[in-house]
């Protein structure tokens, strides 16, 4: 399917975002995805979770603003920002139950956005969510960015076409996509590579992450969280894993990128969760 046929378009204030969102069946709630840090798009990094979850389930995927297919905005880049701008689609869709599933950064965005707005969501799952202990180690890593960025936009036309084309080998794209999805999503990342949204959230992190520091999940929502075996301890520690009887740590072997590596358990796995709530 063509992207312009599968994902819509919702004008916020500070720019167009683009969506995919697939209503759910019967009583069945919408799983709402918070993608990582990168700029690829929302739906293509998720893919192959979403290809293995029920039918029912509601699917809503969203680029945030300098990311995938999203408009690059004017607008700066704090916490509250740009929860304001996917916190104006939410409400233009007239969501009923939702379930967030967030990755990395997402978990970020996804816990300021239920502390603060959220009232129909029954359940938060996440993938090696951000806490604050990011800061302390990855302290060079909003110069390091910049740094490469600033490399990159000095590039030729033709050598940035051969870093782009290079972008599934680094990693950068979720390895177990078809290759017309593989081709599609590294189109779209390689048009926000570096982009300037992306440089100003590393430099604005300590910033962004503050707001949800000591911030955590209330008790009576169950709690989903994948965890690599070496980040269990500051993930059971941390503002993301409630003492809900459902709530569960699932430790499995990989990388930071835990859904391109067991999409079909995950999926399994977070139906079966979300099936046990009632």
């Amino acid at each position: 399917m063509h992207s312009n046929q599968l994902f819509q378009n919702f004008k916020t204030t500070g720019g167009t975002m683009s969506y995919y969102y697939r209503p759910p069946k019967g009583n069945h709630a919408t799983i709402i995805f918070f993608q990582a840090f990168g700029g690829d798009s929302d739906y293509y990094n998720f893919k192959t979770v979403i290809d293995n979850l029920s039918q029912d389930d509601g699917i809503l995927t969203f680029d945030y603003l300098g990311y995938g297919l999203s408009d690059i905005t004017d607008q700066p880049q704090t916490l509250p920002n740009t929860v304001n701008e996917f916190r104006q689609l939410f409400a233009s869709l007239n969501l009923g139950s939702t379930v967030i599933f967030a990755h990395s950064i997402g978990g970020v965005f996804a816990l300021y956005d239920y502390l603060n707005f959220s009232n129909r969501v029954i359940a938060f799952v996440s993938i090696e969510p951000t806490t604050y202990e990011v800061v302390h180690a990855h302290p060079q890593g909003a110069e390091l960015f910049a740094e490469a960025a600033d490399e990159f936009h000095q590039l030729t036309p033709d050598q940035k076409t051969a870093r782009q084309k290079d972008l599934a080998i680094q990693g950068d794209i979720n390895p177990l996509l078809s290759a017309e999805d593989t081709a599609a999503n590294t189109k779209i990342l390689a048009g926000k590579m570096y982009n300037r949204n992306l440089v100003a959230q590393t430099q604005n992190w300590k910033a962004i992450l503050k707001p949800i520091a000591n911030q955590k999940l209330p008790n009576q929502l169950p709690t989903l969280l994948f965890s690599t075996p070496n980040r269990q301890a500051e993930f059971k520690q941390s503002g993301y894993v409630t003492q809900h009887p459902k709530s569960r740590v699932v430790v499995l072997k990989g990388n930071h990128y835990l859904h391109w590596q067991y999409p079909k358990l995950i999926a399994t796995t977070t139906d079966q969760f979300i099936n046990s709530l009632g």
